[in-house]
């Protein structure tokens, strides 16, 4: 079973660095942690920005195909940051024995408890916009909308506009010719009815709308941690600071890539519009303020404090509720199980989108040995 000894890879410190209670040891070099805070920054935004660089600037010539798999590598990543990265965290931190006993030994799954809670909110927030049926991939719906129709209309409109997503990749031709093959002679589709195909399909403008929800909620998810994981790196000292930097630069590249391709996706916003940068600003921002507070309050937040411990593990617990059902449900299932998906997903392409999620996820599950 669960041991509330077992340390698992730190967010905050180790407890070899850290006493109950106790400051760290060890100088603390100032100019480094402030360099630290701009290359996080830097590095945040650019890779949150870059999907949606690729769109904008076409001179690029990024392969499109790289982005179809970066949208995978992404579901990856941010599954393994829900696994490995959060809720073990949130198990450490609310188990520690420096809390009272209520914590670490009366009800040491608390960590559990408010993730399922923080899963069973954002199911509630979403039933009453989405009380029809769920009208299959994202990916699918992005390829429809792309093509300006139904599925029936796909073989007869194309849109260059949106080569980013999932299913519209134009330097793999020979496949998207197959989709669309199998499109046209699936009888399975076919012998939908007329009022189910209204009944149950979302319109253009509806799934877009459900789309930057679903980017709201992953944003959100990894917004609430990423504070934290900037404190953490700000009251950090010596050799552990080192290894977490370079841990936490990894950490934020994948999620940068994996939260950037998903809002490069969104076709809601009009052509000009600074939301999708401003999203990516906030992405790329979020950490940089996590040091910054913890570059102010180095001498006064103590990260192994009663507070700090239940402060870092109950919002990692929430932000861990959130990545897994964005990530199981929203993402990975509507991508690989659902109806639509075996039908535009096959072949090579669907071999090769699994391959990049199990990639971002080991990916990620590495960087997880030192943050």
């Amino acid at each position: 079973g669960y041991s509330p000894s077992t340390q698992y890879a730190p967010e905050l410190s180790t407890r070899s660095t850290i006493e109950c209670g106790g400051k760290a040891k060890g100088a603390y070099d100032l100019p480094l942690h402030v360099i630290a805070l701009f290359i996080i920054l830097i590095q945040s935004i650019i890779s949150c920005s870059f999907p949606l660089i690729v769109k904008k600037v076409p001179q690029l010539r990024v392969p499109h195909h790289f982005l179809f798999l970066s949208r995978h590598f992404g579901t990856g990543v941010l599954i393994a940051t829900a696994f490995v990265h959060l809720l073990p965290t949130a198990f450490t931190s609310l188990t520690d024995p420096c809390l009272p006993h209520f914590w670490n030994t009366g009800y040491p799954a608390m960590a559990g408890l408010i993730a399922m809670i923080s899963v069973f909110v954002v199911v509630s927030i979403e039933m009453p916009p989405n009380r029809h049926r769920r009208s299959g991939s994202i990916g699918h719906q992005l390829t429809r909308i792309e093509r300006g129709g139904s599925y029936k209309d796909a073989p007869s409109s194309s849109s260059s506009d949106n080569d980013h997503s999932d299913h519209s990749d134009h330097d793999d031709e020979d496949d998207g010719a197959t989709e669309l093959q199998s499109l046209n002679t699936q009888p399975r589709k076919r012998s939908l009815s007329t009022a189910r195909e209204r009944r149950g399909r979302l319109t253009e403008e509806q799934q877009q709308k459900k789309n930057l929800l679903q980017v709201m909620l992953l944003e959100a998810g990894i917004l609430f941690h990423s504070v934290f994981i900037g404190m953490a790196l700000s009251v950090a000292t010596g050799s552990n600071f080192i290894v977490l930097l370079i841990a936490i630069t990894f950490h934020q590249t994948f999620e940068g890539l994996a939260l950037g391709s998903r809002i490069s996706s969104i076709t809601l916003f009009p052509a000009r519009s600074w939301k999708p940068w401003l999203m990516c600003l906030a992405y790329g921002t979020t950490t940089p303020i996590g040091q910054a507070i913890g570059l102010l309050t180095r001498h006064l937040y103590d990260p192994q404090s009663q507070t700090g411990l239940l402060m870092v593990g109950i919002m990692n617990a929430i932000s861990s509720g959130l990545l897994l059902f964005a990530g199981l449900v929203e993402l990975l299932a509507e991508d690989f199980l659902s109806d639509e998906s075996y039908v535009v997903l096959t072949g090579r392409r669907r071999i090769e989108a699994c391959l990049a999620v199990m990639g971002g996820a080991l990916g990620m599950a590495l960087v997880g040995a030192w943050a």
